[in-house]
């Protein structure tokens, strides 16, 4: 029975002792230099940071929004043969096709009747040419005249243009800008002559040929004649010499 007491006592010396240290490792404590301490690790929460929010500065203005602009959808499809729609479309076309060839008939007939006139002109024009010359040597040059009895320059150039319908004023002058000036003159072309630096003309002739004009004279007592155009000129002072389409020909 002693035995057994002792025995309790023992394990009772040691538990105590135990706890002790026990509770000495747990407590803090003031530890010397070179000591070692074991104490409990302790975690610590983690703590998750978030970022910070961003403030949202509203656009002051008109939102403009930018989108793509389609015209109207056309139907590729056909209309079915025999339809309305089909007759609409089928008379659009036909009304088309006979639209642009009145058009080109217009045109065609614009184009025969200019070559028409031009053909008629070259016709007239020269007959009246060859009548003129039939007063070549026998019609005089008097001023004002403006027949095969008599005429002055610019009468003889009416008097053959009058066989075209035209009424030419009776002026040098006036003839010289009646038209339209050529660098190339053809049969039937006027020519004309000016003091040097002054426009208007003081004889005016009818061109015949490659530097040769059918004209009256220039003074009493000339006759209607032919002669070179550049020889004239020469004697007659310093002149310049122009040439005026009045109609157009084939010549």
């Amino acid at each position: 029975m002693e035995k057994r007491f002792i025995a309790l006592s023992v394990i009772a010396l040691v538990m105590t002792s135990s706890s002790a240290a026990f509770a000495e490792l747990t407590q803090p404590s003031s530890v010397g230099e070179g000591q070692q301490v074991v104490r409990q690790a302790t975690v610590e929460p983690e703590v998750i940071s978030t970022p910070p929010t961003k403030e949202v500065v509203p656009i002051s203005g008109p939102v403009v929004v930018s989108s793509l602009k389609l015209g109207p959808v056309v139907s590729q499809e056909a209309a079915p043969l025999g339809s309305v729609q089909w007759l609409v479309e089928e008379k659009a076309r036909q009304d088309k096709v006979e639209s642009e060839a009145e058009r080109k008939q217009r045109e065609l007939e614009a184009e025969i009747a200019k070559l028409k006139k031009v053909a008629s002109n070259t016709e007239t024009l020269n007959e009246a040419i060859a009548d003129a010359k039939k007063y070549v040597g026998r019609t005089f040059w008097v001023l004002g005249g403006s027949t095969p009895r008599a005429w002055d320059c610019s009468g003889l150039v009416r008097w053959v243009y009058g066989h075209l319908g035209m009424d030419l004023y009776h002026s040098a002058s006036v003839q010289k800008f009646a038209g339209t000036f050529v660098d190339e003159p053809v049969i039937g072309d006027v020519v004309a002559f000016s003091h040097s630096g002054h426009s208007g003309a003081f004889h005016v002739g009818i061109v015949i040929g490659p530097d040769e004009m059918l004209h009256s004279g220039g003074k009493p007592g000339d006759r209607t004649e032919i002669v070179s155009i550049s020889r004239w000129a020469k004697g007659n002072g310093k002149v310049d010499i122009t040439f005026t389409r009045l109609v157009e020909t084939n010549n």
